[in-house]
């Protein structure tokens, strides 16, 4: 199976499952409901994310998170969103210190 098969496998399974639970209504505490409890911030994450094209992002990031624990995992496809959104910024050196 390919990368991008199993890219698109876990896409749809989370989007299927995935939906805010009643404590977090943004990206952000999508990322904190899910991941805050190890990361207290995106930082280190951001760091490792290449850079190149949203589809290059996306694919890296759903490989990560299938293999990644995870707190909630009704907000998988929340935190996917995020990351894709946030690893689009400029990414000089200082953004992530």
């Amino acid at each position: 199976m390919t990368l991008r098969t199993r890219s698109l496998i876990v896409w749809a399974v989370m989007m299927a499952s995935g939906s805010l639970p009643a404590g977090a209504v943004t990206p952000e505490e999508a990322f904190a409901a899910g991941c805050g409890g190890c990361h207290a911030s995106d930082a280190k994450v951001l760091r490792k994310i290449p850079s190149g094209s949203e589809t290059v992002r996306r694919a890296w990031i759903l490989n990560f998170m299938a293999g990644h624990p995870n707190e909630k995992d009704a907000v998988k496809a929340e935190i996917v969103e995020y990351l894709v959104t946030k690893s689009a910024a400029s990414r000089s050196w200082w953004q992530f210190w």
